[in-house]
């Protein structure tokens, strides 16, 4: 068997190294400059633009597809005023086009009408059907896309419409390093989300569904269909690296042709922006399997911003707010400590008068705690009920754009870590004062008492390395719930003598 200390060797090494990996893959200065690097070139291609104030969207002639995107960021201070979301070039290929089955440009479409929010392209095939497509937005994040073909003649055949996006498995271009994933998320009939690597899919995979995007860290871009599920396709990459992934459905007849509208989503991992899309697509707010939670604390804190205008002190309100309802749970923990200090000088005298027998020591040590009325693990079920609160402050700082670019103190983002450890730091300490104040273990001696007091010494630099790639947000949440626990800890514990006093 491991001992403790090999353990945490392993432990320490395997999170070192994954530090180190982190740090190579890219610094967050070197990305945040690549950000703005990609940003600055936007339109450099010659693409159509249009804008809401809240997008940007770059639409090629060539196809009538939409290469690039952009989503403008909050307010920040290091240059960086909006995100790409598409794009067409050597760092990502990703982008969306519409098309009808059977019709394809002869040459590039030309420009009917433009104005700074809607683009009209037309286009004609080599047998004179004209297909025109019109592009304007409907809301700040969501971009309509109307598809009208004109047919020169009623021989045309079958009409679908296909609404594809087109992307390679490059990771998304963003400033941010902390738990940053990238990976498609679709909801069909049978599962309400699904998320899935890009690379994963090795051949045609067939479902129907509301909607169908990638999903990046803090952003989704979507195609959707609100009212009605359409057959979703994806395709395994082609020779080029590129993965296909989208919508088809039948052409809408008109007099003298065929119509299509597309609604494609843009925008934030925002609960109160993502809920009223489609069906299930709040989901693409990841938060794991503790989404319920995750959500009930979003709405907290959303009501507590509102109140002090800073999500840094959201947290912090938020924080005292559950520490306030979890109190008669902590006066149990309180209340345990207290009585274990009590008994220690006779479970001493036990210990003492059975040093070489263990088995008589438990069977004494259980007569005492049922004399006394005393249930050792009543100091434990206090914890329980932080373990889902914190799994859920973890993912929800991790996701939710409300905490993107935020400062907090000397924390300049509370999504990214910490960048000068000071947050998990603390941490680290304050778990080792917590466990100097716990009450020695019945088993005072010998190997049991080693092994705890190894414990002592390695689970805090433990828990400060884990802490170390956790958003700030949660470390600091983690930070401000250690702190109200210890310290009315130690007032109690100080005045409670192990003599009974």
């Amino acid at each position: 068997m491991f001992s403790p200390r090999t353990v945490f060797a392993f432990l320490s090494l395997a999170l070192v190294l994954g530090l180190i990996y982190e740090w190579n893959s890219g610094s967050k200065s070197i990305k945040l400059e690549q950000s703005v690097l990609v940003q600055n070139s936007a339109g450099l291609s010659g693409y159509e633009k249009i804008s809401n104030n809240s997008l940007d969207l770059y639409i090629d002639k060539a196809d009538g597809s939409i290469k690039e995107a952009f989503l403008y960021e909050k307010e920040r201070g290091d240059g960086l005023i909006k995100t790409r979301l598409m794009s067409n070039d050597a760092l990502l290929k990703f982008y969306f086009k519409t098309s009808i089955s059977g019709f394809q440009n002869s040459i590039p479409f030309k420009v009917i009408s433009k104005t700074n929010s809607s683009l009209v392209l037309e286009g004609a095939d080599p047998n004179g059907n004209i297909l025109e497509k019109a592009f304007y937005f409907e809301g700040p994040n969501t971009v309509k896309i109307d598809d009208s073909l004109k047919l020169a003649s009623s021989s045309f055949g079958s009409i679908s419409a296909f609404k594809t996006f087109y992307r390679n498995k490059n990771k998304s271009i963003d400033y941010g390093v902390s738990f940053s994933r990238d990976h498609l998320a679709y909801s069909t009939s049978d599962d309400v989300f699904n998320d899935e690597q890009i690379t994963s899919i090795t051949n045609r995979e067939d479902y129907t569904g509301n909607w169908i995007g990638y999903s990046q860290k803090h952003f989704v871009v979507a195609v959707f269909d609100k009212n009605n599920q359409q057959k979703i396709s994806l395709y395994p990459q082609d020779e080029n690296g590129v993965y296909r992934f989208g919508f088809s459905e039948e052409a809408v007849p008109t007099s003298g042709g065929y119509v299509s509208t597309t609604s494609l989503f843009l925008g934030p991992k925002q609960k109160t922006v993502l809920e009223p899309i489609a069906p299930h697509f709040k989901y693409n707010l990841d938060l794991g399997f503790v989404y319920g939670i995750g959500e009930f604390l979003i709405v907290v804190l959303n009501f507590f911003h509102s109140l002090v205008g800073d999500w840094g002190f959201a947290i912090v309100l938020l924080t005292l707010a559950f520490k306030v309802l979890l109190s008669p749970l902590q006066i149990m923990q309180i209340n345990s400590m207290v009585k274990m200090r009590k008994l220690q000088p006779k479970i001493q005298e036990i210990q003492d008068m059975h040093k070489n027998d263990q088995q008589k020591i438990g069977m004494e040590m259980m007569q005492l705690y049922k004399k006394e009325k005393f249930n050792p693990l009543a100091g434990c079920f206090p914890m329980i009920p932080q373990i889902p609160i914190f799994l859920a402050m973890f993912w929800v700082t991790r996701e939710a754009f409300e905490f993107r670019g935020e400062a907090f103190l000397w924390i300049p983002d509370l999504a990214e870590s910490d960048p000068y450890m000071v947050a998990p730091i603390l941490m680290g300490a304050m778990m080792y004062l917590s466990q100097l104040m716990m009450p020695k273990p019945p088993q005072s001696q010998g190997m049991q008492a080693q092994i705890s007091r190894q414990m002592m010494i390695v689970f805090p630099p433990m828990l400060t390395l884990i802490f170390l790639f956790m958003p700030a947000g949660v470390v600091i949440y983690s930070v401000i719930n250690m702190a109200l626990s210890i310290v009315p800890q130690a007032i109690i514990l100080r005045s409670v003598s192990p003599n009974g006093g």
